[in-house]
């Protein structure tokens, strides 16, 4: 399952690649939106990311020391 789904993943990195390089500049407008709002939405998951693991560290895994 994890093989089929990077193969996805890549599939369609690959085609939106291909379409930004050729299609014209109005007609990748919703690439553009994608592409937005994950370079918005990846920061923002990773803060609360690392937050999560500094708060919940100790206490969920225990110290081990």
């Amino acid at each position: 399952m994890n093989k089929l789904w990077a193969i996805i993943v890549v599939i369609f990195a690959l085609v939106i690649a291909i379409l930004a390089v050729s299609l014209s500049q109005s007609a990748m407008r919703p690439i553009f939106m994608i592409t937005t709002f994950f370079d918005v939405m990846i920061p923002i998951l990773a803060v609360g990311a690392l937050v999560k693991y500094l708060a919940c560290c100790k206490h969920c895994h225990g110290d081990k020391e």
